[in-house]
């Protein structure tokens, strides 16, 4: 009889290994490639869920992994539409396998309890306080170290602070930050966690200033700025909005007097427009929010996309128009819109299955939307696994 208990555990600190501390390390020093990282893990998930279904004799299936299989059934149909190549459809499929693998195999755990969602949340933990002195050796040994990259990517030094996680994954890492201290601000009651949880997130917070992801240091302001919102008194929060609401188009006014906030209004009103987006789109060169604008407003709707791939011929290893991609604006051009909502709809179920609080739920859902702009979030291992193991089961962690 298999102990799925000690399995599960066993897959468990393998995958942890190689998404959070030594995916990296491998792929550096050693040179093993992402691809193979990535479906040597997606095999883990799969292998374990096939065994856990012919020991226990059921199938694990909800609304999500319905889902999922109505965003797998799109990529086949966008690629006999338009006649994609079978390779690119079949790796198109990790931007299924991957969220769908790391949700199974953690809502196994949330339904059998191999293992605690506190032990869970004190190992991340203690990743999480690893990649200070990592960053620190990567930021300050850059030119020593970069003699020894055996991978196939040419790493610059500002993609170098990846800390313990895959090469410059400084968003996936970005993001475990913030999910930890997330996760300390709404689990750690009775000091479950941490006994010194003031003092490790000051240390978590510090350490994302310090690393690269410029778009995780804007949503860590914003958090301590929702919770000093969070702070004040009812009456004093309404008042404080209202305030601001009538403020803000005096201020607008005036600051458009100073010269140096009147360039930046001009260069965006001549950077983010419809004409300029289309011609930046062209050349190739299109920041995100001009390929948005491009899509909304100059080229037609994109029913179930152009196929898988189209956005970048992964063939190839070139994209067809520009270089700025995400998962939002990757899964449109690919799968139209028909993707985009599901995808939106995925990102919001998945966040909503934890028992976390409505205000909390709204600003995590937030921050995985921004995070889905700025990359392919799908297809990010340590994003998926952060998502879907970090939070849940919450309301359990008080009683454990």
């Amino acid at each position: 009889m298999i102990k799925l208990n000690k399995l599960y555990l066993g897959v468990f600190l393998l995958i942890i290994a190689f998404c959070f501390l030594i995916g990296g390390f491998t792929q550096f020093f050693i040179g093993v490639p992402n691809t193979v990282l990535s479906y040597g893990i997606i095999g883990l998930f799969f292998i374990f869920y096939t065994i856990y279904v012919v020991v226990k004799k059921k199938v694990f299936v909800d609304k999500i992994v319905l889902l999922f299989f109505l965003f797998f059934l799109l990529i086949i149909l966008s690629s006999i539409v338009n006649q994609t190549k079978v390779l690119k459809t079949i790796i198109y499929l990790i931007f299924v396998f991957v969220p769908l693998g790391s949700y199974l195999f953690f809502k196994i755990n949330q339904k059998e309890r191999y293992i605690s969602t506190r032990t869970i949340s004190k190992i991340y933990l203690f990743i999480a306080c690893l990649q200070l002195p990592a960053i620190l050796i990567q930021n300050f040994g850059y030119d020593f170290l970069v003699q020894f990259n055996n991978s196939s990517q040419a790493i610059a030094s500002f993609d170098f602070m990846f800390g313990t996680f895959f090469l410059k994954a400084d968003h996936a890492l970005g993001f475990f930050l913030l999910l930890n201290i997330f996760n300390i601000f709404e689990n750690n009651t009775n000091n479950s966690i941490t006994k010194m949880p003031k003092l490790v997130v000051f240390y978590l917070s510090l350490t994302i200033l310090i690393a690269e992801s410029n778009i995780t240091k804007l949503l860590l302001i914003l958090f301590y700025g929702y919770l000093i919102y969070k702070s004040f008194p009812k009456k004093i929060k309404t008042f404080g909005v209202l305030v601001i609401l009538f403020l803000t188009p005096l201020v607008f006014s005036q600051a458009k007097k100073i010269k140096a906030f009147e360039r930046e209004i001009y260069f965006f009103h001549q950077e983010y427009n419809s004409k300029k987006s289309f011609s930046n789109y062209n050349r190739g060169i299109a920041k995100r929010p001009q390929v948005v604008i491009t899509y909304a407003t100059m080229l037609p709707l994109r029913v179930v996309g152009e196929g898988p791939y189209s956005y970048f011929n992964v063939l190839k290893g070139e994209f067809t128009k520009t270089e700025h991609f995400s998962q939002l604006i990757w899964v449109y051009a690919d799968l139209g819109i028909i993707g985009l909502v599901l995808l939106i709809l995925l990102l919001y179920l998945l966040v909503n299955s934890f028992k976390l609080d409505r205000s909390v739920k709204f600003i995590l859902f937030g921050v995985v939307l921004i995070y889905a702009f700025m990359t392919t979030i799908f297809s990010d291992l340590a994003i998926m696994i952060t998502l879907t193991s970090l939070l849940q089961n919450n309301k359990k962690i008080r009683q454990e």
